[in-house]
């Protein structure tokens, strides 16, 4: 694949944006959208992500919840695809963009100027959003290959000019692995991705899911068949166990499935009336903030020292000649906290703080500053110092209810104090999981809390999205043990698991 969920990196760079490139910021229900591209364009690609997001949502009944400004999808339109796999540490050219969930807000990179004319060079954008979408419903055990083939039956929409949406469409990317590829059959599907798969099987896995997933959505003479197979996983039978019970003879499945193959394949359309797309705003972005943006897209997802100090340094640059600009400030803030800078870190977040009172973001920058402060003080200084933070933190809920950023960050000020979190903690914590569920890592904190709080039924349904989430490799294998230790009566023991030692990850 071209196009990476990822969950760790390193970045190369040139920190800080020309200082005449025109970036703009378009704001709407579910993106934030940061490009050096005119407004109108701007507005047409915000308006796209958002069909898509009504269209996907329409075509499987799932719910479109209210969600806070600092829970939506930020994208980085940065210039090329050079620049992109210069963010992700990428010296191979095979990434042409990338996503990450997180606590703090899901992000995604992608490439103003595509190495290529494919008329599907967004499929993978799509790929990804769509597993972004599924986490967030995920309250059932879903196997590899479905949770991948769905996200490939979505990740070729087709945007007609009445505002309708085409999904089912072919997924040209996978038709030469089908055709030409290595036959897969599908026990081996139903077993799910297997370490030492080459590249070849992976692409015809994928290629036969996307196929699979087609099949048993539209074809009449298997209705139903995808319901009782998913409602068995359910019960506790496994990927094949569930598949020939619901699916009857596989051979004949596999011979079926290769007839379809075959057939000029239906899609299906989302009528424009039923798209009910949001305000979209588009506006220029300060004359500092332009020149630090390209550096505040690294600093989000993670650089390394010496990387960090540089980049840093840009931004420190820019602040001198931009004071209290709430972009920059808000961006050195993050800076000096990965450099570890908790007074320098307070001050950008306090001047952000004054132009514009009101910014959560600034907020929770300085709570987790003086956590930094508080790590480095003792005795009622110490606990002080903790209880401005939780200040802080509260008053970022207060603003923006929905963050899931904020009620993390006040349950972790407890950790980091080296305290037993009271109720409001964990309350915070369980409801900033479900929040955010595609941050796994919180989502696991989540469901251990659940376990020392004696409550392994909420456990359990907290870890079916990490357990069943695509390249988790270890983490999904902990969370998988966990479920049985709690399905067999044993909630006590799945703590145990997370110290048991793991067998070697799935190459992905």
């Amino acid at each position: 694949m071209r196009f990476l969920s990822c969950l760790a990196g390193v970045a190369a760079m040139a920190p800080l944006a020309p200082a005449a490139a025109a970036w703009n910021i378009a704001q709407s229900k579910h993106f934030v959208i940061y490009a050096d591209d005119n407004p109108k364009r701007l507005a047409e690609f915000a308006t796209q992500l958002e069909r898509f997001d009504q269209a996907v949502r329409l075509a499987t009944n799932m719910q479109d919840p209210v969600i806070g400004k600092g829970n939506r999808l930020t994208v980085f339109v940065v210039p090329t695809e050079k620049d992109v796999r210069s963010i992700i540490g990428d010296k191979t050219g095979f990434f042409a963009g990338f996503y990450i969930g997180r606590i703090s807000g899901s992000l995604a990179y992608v490439p103003r100027r595509m190495d290529t004319d494919d008329p599907d060079q967004n499929s993978i954008f799509f790929h990804e959003y769509t597993h972004h979408l599924m986490k967030q419903e995920l309250e059932r055990p879903y196997p590899e290959w479905y949770v991948e083939g769905y996200a490939e039956f979505f990740s070729t929409p087709q945007f007609d000019r009445d505002g309708s949406v085409w999904l089912g469409r072919v997924v040209k990317g996978r038709a030469f692995g089908l055709i030409e590829g290595p036959q897969l059959a599908l026990e081996t599907l139903f077993k799910g991705m297997q370490s030492g798969m080459t590249n070849a099987q992976r692409d015809v896995y994928y290629g036969r899911s996307w196929l699979l997933t087609h099949y048993l959505q539209l074809d009449s003479h298997r209705r139903g068949q995808l319901s009782a197979y998913l409602a068995a996983m359910e019960r506790g039978a496994s990927s094949l166990d569930a598949a020939r019970e619901a699916f009857g003879d596989l051979a004949q499945l596999d011979k079926d499935l290769n007839a379809y193959e075959n057939k000029r394949l239906t899609m299906f359309q989302v009528a424009a009336s039923a798209i009910h797309v949001g305000p979209i705003s588009v506006s220029p972005l300060s004359a500092g903030a332009s020149q630090v943006i390209l550096a505040r897209a690294r600093i989000k997802y993670g650089t390394k020292s010496p990387e960090t100090e540089r980049l840093a340094a840009g931004v420190r640059n820019v602040e001198a000649q931009f004071p209290g600009d709430e972009l920059v400030e808000t961006t050195l803030a993050e800076a000096e906290l990965a450099l570890g800078r908790g007074q320098a870190a307070e001050g950008a977040s306090e001047r952000a703080l004054r132009t514009n009172p009101q910014s959560t973001d600034a907020m929770v920058l300085k709570a987790r500053a003086m956590s930094e402060l508080a790590d480095a003080s003792d005795g009622p200084a110490r606990h002080a110092k903790f209880e401005e933070a939780r200040r802080d933190l509260i008053a970022a809920n207060k603003l923006d209810t929905e963050d899931p950023e904020p009620l993390y960050e006040f349950y972790r000020t407890f950790l980091r104090e080296g305290i037993r979190p009271n109720a409001n903690a964990l309350a915070a914590l369980h409801y900033a999981s479900d929040l955010a569920p595609q941050d796994l890592g919180v989502r696991m904190n989540s469901a251990i809390a659940y376990l020392n709080e004696g409550k392994p039924r909420e456990a359990r349904a907290t870890l079916t999205v990490v357990a069943f989430s695509p390249h988790v490799g270890q983490m999904g294998e902990v969370a998988k043990r966990m479920i049985a230790a709690i399905d067999q009566g044993r909630p006590k023991e799945a703590l145990g698991e997370l110290r048991r030692p793991m067998s070697p990850p799935t190459a992905n």
